[in-house]
């Protein structure tokens, strides 16, 4: 007997149960059918030599599709969640691939330790923080997650259980930092940790005219804060690009010490509960005075937590919701940084000419060198957001031709309709990184909707 979609029943292959399921990508614009297995033990690693096309799947938050696939199965790792070793001295964490950033994050900072690089919501998996090689406040000052990793563990079914590092199978290492899980299922992870001054963040905001001024602001913040990133204001007509530079550091603040508090659940399926969007450009212009109000205290300075500043989003779930279940569009690349106001003065003629409601930009400085398709280099990142539609899907085309053109580099998993033309264009090594997938895995076992719309 057999499933739907020819798969043999679990209960055949493993004691991990399956069940058919509808996934959705984060960003709310892409939709499939699979099965999603959910395994507790690890007899389950050692059992799976199925040949039938697979992908991890940790918390399920990537914007671009990357841990499903249609028709084909999910193994997610939500129970593999634990912190495994710990070496006090040498400030190393072992953790499973499913741990939240959350959980380690309360576990490091008991003995007064952090993470410096971190995306902005403590729900990300540890696991989809390598696939994605992610970065956090200070990119330019300490690179992405791949810099903080000293080993993983990865198991392929025709490989087996493999250890890598940037000593041992370097190649492989650094093809599965920025793999997009296509090079089979990362189980453990060893992790530097920094040790963190203070459990407080001093937060300051500058205000600045226009984003040419925001930029210049932001490089030079970026050489010495702890966070630094500007939010600009795109969808004001009389003063498109204004904004704020946010810069932190840690600040004593003696014994005092603030909880952790559980971020607030985030799914795809809860972000776009409501039927309908209630993003518009009127509605873009209200947020962003409200925004503006709420800044006045940071423009004094204050003190936040450190889980504040790892974790922006957490207080701003909202903000992905008023998408609605139609969703959004990100449009994120890193600029030259001779190239940048260029490619915002572009911005801001199309939606002179063809208004859409810029919902959010913020921007990073960057620091780094190209290889394979891992989201680094030098310049500015820019991220974009417009809700889902037909005229976004025109404005994000253009973006590619821009990016293109100036010799920008977009994010392969801020955006689920990155055409692979504009990945082999701009990702010099695109080929490099798929003859080496290859060679490593030519049956191509592990597979998602982003592996298929980029040819990987």
């Amino acid at each position: 007997m057999t499933v739907p979609g020819g798969y043999v029943p679990s209960s055949r292959v493993s004691g991990a149960p399956r069940a058919s399921k509808a996934f959705v990508s984060f960003d709310g614009r892409i939709r499939a059918r699979g099965q999603l297995q959910q395994p507790d033990r690890y007899r389950y690693w050692r059992s799976d030599s199925m040949e039938t096309p697979r992908i991890s799947r940790g918390s399920g938050l990537s914007y671009a599709a990357a841990s499903f696939l249609q028709d084909g199965l999910s193994i997610s790792h939500q129970s593999f969640d634990r912190v495994t070793d710990f070496d006090s001295v040498r400030h190393v964490v072992e953790v499973e691939a499913g741990i939240s950033l959350f959980a380690l994050h309360r576990f490091l900072s008991t003995h007064g330790l952090y993470l410096p690089i971190q995306p902005g919501h403590g729900r990300i998996s540890v696991g989809g923080c390598i696939a994605a090689d992610v970065h956090g406040k200070s990119q330019s000052r300490d690179g992405t997650f791949i810099n903080q990793l000293e080993s993983i563990t990865l198991l392929h079914p025709s490989h087996g259980m493999l250890e890598l590092s940037p000593l041992k199978d370097p190649d492989l290492f650094r093809l599965t930092c920025g793999g997009y899980g296509l090079t089979g299922h990362i189980i453990r992870a060893r992790l530097r940790a920094s040790p963190a001054p203070s459990t407080w963040v001093h937060m300051r905001a500058v205000s600045f005219a226009h984003a040419a001024e925001g930029f210049d602001r932001l490089r030079l913040a970026a050489r010495d804060a702890d966070f630094a990133y500007t939010w600009h204001d795109m969808a004001s007509k009389a003063s498109f690009g204004s904004g704020y530079l946010f810069e932190g550091g840690f600040v004593d603040k003696g014994a005092l010490t603030v909880p952790d508090d559980e971020p607030p659940v985030l799914s795809a399926e809860s972000r776009g509960r409501w039927p309908v969007s209630l993003m518009s450009t009127i509605a873009a212009r209200g947020l962003n005075r409200e925004f503006r109000r709420r800044q006045k205290r940071t423009l004094q300075g204050q003190a936040i937590s450190l889980q504040d500043a790892l974790f922006p989003a957490h207080k701003t779930q909202l903000y992905f919701q008023l998408f609605g279940a139609g969703g959004f569009c990100e449009y994120q690349a890193i600029l030259p940084d001779d190239a940048i106001e260029d490619y915002v003065e572009s911005v801001r003629t199309y939606v002179r000419g063809q208004p859409l409601p810029i919902t959010l930009s913020s921007a990073k400085a960057f620091a780094g060198t190209r290889e394979l398709l891992r989201f680094t280099g030098t310049g500015v990142c820019l991220a974009l957001d417009v809700p889902a539609s037909a005229a976004a899907d025109r404005l994000m085309a253009f973006l590619d031709e821009r990016v293109m053109a100036l010799g920008g580099l977009p994010n392969i998993i801020k955006d689920s309709r990155l055409p692979r033309t504009v990945i082999d264009a701009c990702y010099p090594e695109a080929d490099r990184f798929r003859n080496t997938l290859h060679s490593f895995d030519p049956k191509r076992l592990f597979r998602s909707v982003l592996s298929e719309r980029l040819g990987l």
